[in-house]
């Protein structure tokens, strides 16, 4: 055998050994060292509490257990005067590229401002 093909598959072997060693390890890590923000209520929900907020939110905005941020925030008697949602709408359910209209949503009642066309930021009203 040459040496340019023992070279390939030494680093063949090399990286099949890399990737299975990669699968491995990143089922077994502690997944519970990391928290975002939103799973951190014992730091944010004092200072909300007895106020009036906004938020900008879209599907992403989950705690760990796939709860929303928002649905959350309701839960746990936090008011909150508006939503403000990026492209694809708050919950989500409009394509790409889709006109998404000022509306409510339907699991809290609370008003929803899209900021995908005109309105880019907050207006004094909102």
């Amino acid at each position: 055998m040459n040496l340019n093909f023992k070279i390939k598959t030494l680093v063949l072997i090399c990286l099949i050994f890399l990737g299975v060693f990669s699968q491995y390890y990143s089922q077994t890590s502690n997944k519970e060292g990391f928290k975002t923000g939103a799973d951190r209520p014992e730091i944010y929900l004092p200072l909300l509490k007895n106020k009036t907020i906004g938020i900008v939110t879209n599907q992403t905005g989950l705690l760990q257990d796939k709860t929303h941020l928002v649905d959350f925030l309701v839960k746990n008697n936090i008011k909150i005067k508006t939503i403000f949602a990026p492209e694809h709408g708050f919950r989500g359910n409009a394509d790409a590229g889709e006109k998404v209209k000022n509306g409510v949503d339907i699991k809290t009642g609370i008003p929803i401002v899209s900021l995908y066309g005109p309105n880019k930021s907050r207006n004094r009203n909102s």
